[in-house]
C-alpha cells in the first residue's frame, strides 16, 4: 500500500439528491447480474466455514438478518454450513489467532493489513474465485491493487473511504463563513473565529486520546503538509524499511498542531475518541473536525434524534502540494489454513452476498446503516453507475451537504494517498502517544521528539 490511489481510476458515486426516507424496492434501479456461481461447491462434500463480524446479541434485528443471509446461501448449497463469529478485527488479537492457527475461515480486516498477512502466508490466493465469478474487472483497480501481490489477489474489497473535514454549517454561517476552509492556514484562522470558550465550543478537533486513532488523524494532517507514505516509512527496495518521519512534513504538521493547542487555543480540552468526537460534532461543541466519510454511519445509528442536516463534509484543506488526504477501508480475506473446500466456500459466500442482485436488494431493505455516506466507490464503469443508481433512492443522509467533498474528488482537486506501510498500526500507536504529549505538555521540542520516536520505531519495530 505504498502506491497512491490515482483519482483517474476512482469513479465517484454521484448521489446529490436528499432522500432521508427509504423507498420501496421496486422504485430502485436494478443492479446487473454479473456474478457467475458454480453449480456445486466443494464437489458437494460437507464443508463448514467460520465467518467473522456476525452482529452481537444486543442487535437482534441485525442478527436475524445475518442469519437469514447465511441460511439463503446454505439453501443454495446444502452441503455448506456457515458459523458466524461475533469477532471484529483487532491487530493484536488476530496476530495471536495466526500464531495459533485459529483465524476464521472468512474475516474482515483493514486495507493496511494485506502486506503483513500475505508476507506471513496467512491468507489464501483468491484470484481463481474472483476471475471465475466474473467480477474482477468491475472492482476499482486501484483499490484491488491494495490487496494484490505479484499478480495474485488476496482479498475482496468491502468499502473504501478518504478522510475529510466535517463541519457544523450553522456555526460556520453564524461566524460569517459561507463554506469550509480551503487551506490549512485558513482552517487555523477560521478555528480561532469559531472558538467560543464561554459556550464550550472549539473551532477544530481531531481524535486526541493518544491512541492509534490519534496517530491516524495526525497522519492525515501530515499528508496535507506534503508528506507521502514513502516519507513516513521508506521502502528501501531490498526488503528493509526506514522510519523517515523524524523530519520534513511530519515535523511541520506536528508543529502546526502545537500552534493550534498552545498559541491559538482552538482545540478541545476534553479527550476525544472515535465516539466522543462524533458526539461533540453533532452537539455543536466542535465546529470542524477531521472525519472519515463512513463515520456518518456512526452518527446516524448512535444519535437517532440528531439533526444531521447541520453537518457538511469537505475534502481535506490544501497544503503546499495541494489537497492530499489519507484513504483506507475494509476487505474480506480467507485464512490460508483453511482446506481447499473451505477456501472455495468462503470466497463464494462473500462474492455472493456482495454481488447477487437479490441479496443486494434484500440487504439494503433491512440495513440499519446510513446509506449515502460519502465514501469512495468500490467499482468502475457501467456497473458502478448502475450500483449507484440502485442505491440512490435509499439514501438516509443529506448527501447534498457532502458536495464539497464530492466535487473535490470528481474534479481531481484532491489526491488520495494510501496509508504508510508496513507496520502502520504500530506507527499510528507511536505517533498517537507523541501527539498526546505535544497536546498536554507545553514547549515540547517537536523536531527532537519526532526524531527520537522514529529511531525507537526503527529499532523496536522495523528492525525486529
Amino acid at each position: 500500500m505504498l502506491r497512491k490511489l490515482p483519482l483517474m481510476l476512482i469513479s465517484l458515486i454521484v448521489v446529490l439528491s436528499i432522500a432521508v426516507i427509504p423507498v420501496m424496492a421496486q422504485d430502485a434501479a436494478p443492479v446487473p447480474d454479473i456474478l457467475t456461481l458454480p453449480e456445486e461447491i466443494a464437489g458437494g462434500r460437507p464443508v463448514t466455514i467460520t465467518v467473522s463480524d456476525k452482529p452481537t446479541a444486543d442487535q437482534p434485528a441485525a442478527v436475524e438478518a445475518w442469519n437469514a443471509t447465511a441460511q439463503r446461501f446454505m439453501d443454495l448449497y446444502p452441503n455448506v454450513t456457515i458459523e458466524g463469529l461475533e469477532l471484529e478485527y483487532d491487530p493484536a488479537a488476530f496476530a495471536a489467532l495466526i500464531a495459533s492457527n485459529q483465524l476464521p475461515r472468512l474475516f474482515r480486516t483493514y486495507f493496511t493489513e494485506p502486506p503483513k498477512f500475505i508476507q506471513q502466508g496467512a491468507v489464501a490466493d483468491l484470484t481463481q474465485f474472483i476471475e471465475t465469478a466474473g467480477v474482477g474487472d468491475v472492482f476499482n483497480p486501484a483499490i484491488l491493487d491494495v490487496m494484490s501481490q505479484d499478480g495474485a489477489i488476496y482479498g475482496i474489497p468491502r468499502d473504501a473511504y478518504a478522510l475529510g473535514l466535517a463541519y457544523n454549517i450553522p456555526l460556520l454561517e453564524a461566524a460569517g463563513f459561507d463554506g469550509p476552509p480551503q487551506t490549512w492556514d485558513e482552517l487555523a484562522e477560521m478555528a480561532v473565529a469559531l472558538t467560543d470558550r464561554d459556550n464550550d465550543i472549539s473551532g477544530f478537533a481531531f481524535i486526541n486520546d493518544g491512541s492509534g486513532a490519534t496517530g491516524w488523524h495526525f497522519t492525515n494532517i501530515a499528508y496535507g503538509f506534503g508528506a507521502t507514505p514513502q516519507d513516513i516509512i521508506t521502502d528501501n527496495g531490498d526488503g528493509t524499511f526506514t522510519a523517515s518521519f523524524g523530519e520534513g512534513a511530519t515535523v511541520d504538521a506536528l508543529q502546526f498542531i502545537q500552534q493550534l493547542r498552545w498559541q491559538d487555543d482552538v482545540l478541545p480540552g476534553a479527550t476525544l475518541n472515535w465516539g466522543s468526537i462524533s458526539e461533540a460534532l453533532v452537539s455543536g461543541r466542535v465546529a470542524m473536525a477531521i472525519y472519515a466519510g463512513d463515520q456518518f454511519n456512526y452518527d446516524y445509528t448512535q444519535f437517532p434524534d440528531a439533526d444531521l442536516t447541520i453537518l457538511g463534509y469537505a475534502a481535506a484543506p490544501a497544503g503546499p502540494d495541494g489537497q492530499i488526504t489519507l484513504s483506507g477501508g475494509n476487505l474480506w480475506m480467507v485464512s490460508n489454513s483453511a482446506d481447499d473446500d473451505q477456501k472455495e466456500a468462503a470466497a463464494y459466500f462473500q462474492l455472493w452476498r456482495q454481488f447477487d442482485p437479490v441479496e443486494l436488494q434484500t440487504a439494503i431493505e433491512v440495513t440499519t446503516e446510513a446509506v449515502g455516506m460519502p465514501t469512495l466507490p468500490m467499482y468502475v464503469g457501467d456497473y458502478q453507475a448502475a450500483w449507484a443508481a440502485f442505491r440512490e433512492p435509499y439514501n438516509k443522509l443529506p448527501v447534498a451537504n457532502y458536495a464539497p467533498f464530492i466535487d473535490a474528488v470528481t474534479s481531481g482537486a484532491v489526491t488520495v494517498q494510501a496509508e504508510p506501510s508496513p507496520n502502520v498500526q504500530d506507527y499510528y500507536t507511536e505517533l498517537g502517544v507523541l501527539v498526546s504529549e505535544v497536546l498536554s505538555v507545553e514547549g515540547v521540542d517537536v523536531p527532537t521528539r519526532l526524531s527520537e520516536v522514529a529511531e525507537e520505531f526503527q529499532s523496536f519495530v522495523l528492525d525486529r
